[in-house]
């Protein structure tokens, strides 16, 4: 499925041009000059459309560190992380498809308009019929539970084909390490679909994160979290817990699509590919002259990250989203969950972005440094707030039936600001 040279589109409007160097190994990406006169700065500070670069029509060349894969940051976004890498991964052995003769912009081929956010890849590999179709999600988890562990072990039976047809479309496109899809949701009927591409009215777009039904409470711990940080005053998009069969998965809305319209995202990581601190995103937020409420709320979730450990504060889990107009403004919080291994050592559990210079033994006064020098007017009480909603912990826990050592582990681990 080799495809040299992909075109990227947003909105309908077409961005530009991205092929494969094999002898650099790195990707090269060129404007549309058409593209370039709609004042749509979709990569402010890493390829703006303003820059020198730009304007002269010269390539950009892809960014050869491992988490980009030789693709400009902007575009590297689009690319899934673990889970959607490794149905990829397995799409290619069904296929009898070397990885060796794969490239990233392959990748994005077969990713075509299903990527998180609003970038779009022409030609997009055809995987067939994208209107909505019924899920039964129950069978769909248990069958992508069946890919990653047995699947070169599995003959596919004619319903299987099936399963795994739907699955690769709805599940092959979005980030995290955890199993997921795609859907839409009426919260009416309870009817599920999939969520690529345009769904009917009565529906919303959703990502559903599997829980493994095993001792550990993953999606119940999610929306305990969702709980606290709503109470702390964070921005999320509704989310709730939903059983099919007999496994409770969470569900929360998408904050890039509004009904079937798509939103830019761009990630810590591609807006800033040097970015390693909360202070970083701090940055973003001046430059990009977002209102002084993002810069509270970007507090907050540090504040909340730090006490409720939530350790898994990668450059990928901070979003930044533009509109039509060419408006930025900080996404909504997610993947905001418990993230420590309680029986992994101290050093492996560290805060990946650091704090006032910091990823452990981080203090009240690191907090409180770090609201100063960024013009948090009431940050002392802000920590009080945050401290308090994470003290509902053991109340919202108990509520959804977490188990009683679980909850003391936890709780045990929390940080007494």
């Amino acid at each position: 499925m080799e495809t040299n040279v992909v075109k990227v589109k947003l909105w309908g409007m077409d961005v530009g041009y991205l092929s494969w160097d094999k002898k650099a190994g790195a990707a090269v990406f060129e404007y549309e000059p058409l593209f370039l006169q709609q004042n749509l700065d979709i990569a402010p500070l890493t390829m703006s459309i303003y820059s020198p670069r730009s304007q002269k029509q010269m390539p950009w060349i892809g960014n050869m560190d491992e988490l980009y894969h030789g693709l400009p940051p902007m575009i590297a976004d689009s690319l899934p992380d673990r889970w959607g890498s490794s149905l990829f991964q397995a799409w290619l052995r069904d296929n009898n498809i070397s990885s060796k003769k794969i490239t990233p912009v392959d990748h994005l081929s077969f990713i075509g308009s299903r990527a998180i956010g609003a970038l779009e890849f022409e030609p997009a590999y055809n995987l067939g019929d994208n209107s909505a179709f019924t899920i039964d999600v129950q069978k769909l988890y248990e069958f992508a539970r069946e890919v990653l562990t047995e699947w070169e072990a599995t003959i596919l039976t004619r319903e299987q084909s099936v399963l795994w047809q739907d699955l690769v479309k709805i599940s092959s496109s979005p980030g995290g390490k955890r199993p997921k899809a795609i859907i839409a949701l009426n919260k009416t009927t309870g009817e599920v679909l999939s969520g690529q591409g345009m769904i009917p009215d009565g529906f919303q777009h959703y990502i559903l994160k599997y829980d493994d039904n095993s001792v550990y409470p993953y999606a119940k711990l999610e929306y305990v979290y969702y709980l606290m940080a709503a109470d702390a005053g964070i921005n999320m998009m509704p989310s709730e817990l939903r059983s099919f069969g007999k496994v409770t998965h969470f569900l929360t809305q998408r904050f890039d699509r509004n009904g079937n319209e798509k939103i830019h995202i761009q990630t810590l990581a591609a807006m800033s590919p040097p970015g390693d601190s909360y202070e970083d995103i701090f940055g973003v937020i001046r430059r990009l002259n977002m209102p002084y409420k993002d810069s509270r709320q970007m507090y907050l979730r540090m504040l909340f990250n730090v006490i409720a450990r939530n350790v898994d504060d990668h450059s990928k889990n901070f979003s930044f989203m533009m509109d039509r107009q060419g408006v930025w403004r900080l996404s909504p919080a997610y993947d905001v969950t418990f993230s420590v291994d309680l029986d992994a050592p101290a050093y492996y559990n560290r805060h990946s972005l650091t704090i006032n210079g910091k990823n452990e033994d981080i203090t009240r006064a690191d907090l409180e440094k770090v609201g100063r020098n960024n013009d948090i007017q009431d940050f002392k009480s802000l920590i009080e707030a945050v401290a308090d909603a994470v003290a509902n912990f053991e109340k919202y826990a108990k509520e959804f039936d977490i188990g009683n050592e679980v909850i003391r582990k936890i709780n045990k681990d929390f940080i007494r600001i």
